[in-house]
């Protein structure tokens, strides 16, 4: 791969050491085997009608191995994948309403569902690539997003099949970090001043292992809600010191590399290949640790793209050099 990259004078860094050990899961993300699942219903009216119409469809689920059969309701989400004209195939949210106690939906309400962008094989290469980059900040601290893959078959006139994922609830996320609390703010209420500076550091470094420019910790869209592929977490909903935040949507990312990623144009690269950090210098003092920190969970992180056979050959060799070089950059 080229060798090309770009680096600020600075980095920030963080250590886990600080944060609090994961707590139990809900049912649905306790581990990461592969679920088989049908949904049932209207799905190419909510396909069809995404970019400009997310009301949700009446639809049900089901899961190979597991009852009941649940009604749900069907929406499409997100913005870019939605709206931009990059994809065929929408981003879901399913709404389960009720009926999930003492099942493995249990917990679950707005459950968000990452799906294959477009046809083909190469497309679900990326949905299992972006899968992966959750899996890897996962391994860097417990408050972060779980994921469970699944297989779906979704019903209309005719079946179609993918592999997509599952991402769990922030609120749950929160809540198994010692009951830590996600912040409803609006962009512009939160400074990076306010921000825990090992998780800041930390999170800060994990985008730039991961090649990813898509994100922000402290604003998002003018008049939305805060952040931009972002929660931020606090000790209580009062709390605005020592945030936490945690983020998600790795698709523009270097590592997965899909075809619609390119680099912003305010900054000095041409390719989402190139590094390029975009941590606050304010928390430098935080990068020993924060190196350390990585370096020592650099076999696992290597184990998790080893094991995931899921990418073909070649896929799964170059995401593990395109990690190997952080980790070559970070030791010099």
């Amino acid at each position: 791969m080229p060798r090309s990259i770009l680096l600020a004078l600075v980095f920030c860094a963080a250590s886990a050491a600080a944060l609090p050990p994961a707590a139990a899961q809900t049912p649905l993300f306790t581990d990461n085997s592969e679920l088989e699942i049908l949904i049932e219903g209207p799905v190419q009216t909510v396909v069809r009608r995404a970019a400009r119409n997310t009301d949700p469809v009446d639809a049900t689920l089901s899961v190979t191995g597991h009852e009941p059969r649940w009604a749900i309701q069907l929406e499409p989400r997100g913005i870019s994948r939605r709206t931009g004209g990059i994809c065929n195939f929408p981003p879901l949210r399913i709404d389960f309403g009720e009926g999930t106690r003492d099942t493995l939906f249990q917990g679950q309400n707005r459950l968000k569902v990452v799906t294959r962008c477009n046809n083909g094989a190469s497309f679900e290469q990326l949905t299992v690539l972006e899968y992966l980059a959750y899996r890897l900040y996962n391994e860097v601290t417990p408050v972060s997003f779980r994921v469970r893959p699944a297989r779906i078959t979704y019903r209309d006139r005719r079946d179609e099949t993918q592999l997509n994922f599952l991402i769990e609830d922030v609120d749950d996320m929160a809540r198994r970090n010692n009951r830590l609390v996600a912040l409803d703010v609006m962009s512009g209420e939160t400074r990076a001043a306010q921000l825990n500076p090992e998780a800041a550091a930390r999170y800060a470094l994990f985008q730039f292992m991961i090649g990813n420019l898509d994100w922000d910790m402290v604003t998002g869209r003018s008049g939305q809600e805060c952040c931009h592929n972002s929660r931020l977490l606090a000790a209580t909903a009062e709390t605005r010191e020592n945030l936490i935040p945690a983020p998600y949507d790795f698709d523009y990312s270097g590592f997965v590399n899909a075809p619609y990623a390119l680099a912003p144009e305010s900054l000095p690269i041409r390719s989402v290949r190139q590094r390029y950090f975009r941590g606050y210098c304010r928390f430098n003092d935080q990068l020993p640790a924060a190196i350390a920190h990585f370096q020592s969970r650099q076999e696992a992180i290597f184990a998790l793209i080893d094991g995931e056979t899921r990418l073909a050959a070649p896929r799964r060799a170059a995401a593990r050099e395109f990690i190997e070089d952080f980790f070559r950059i970070i030791a010099n």
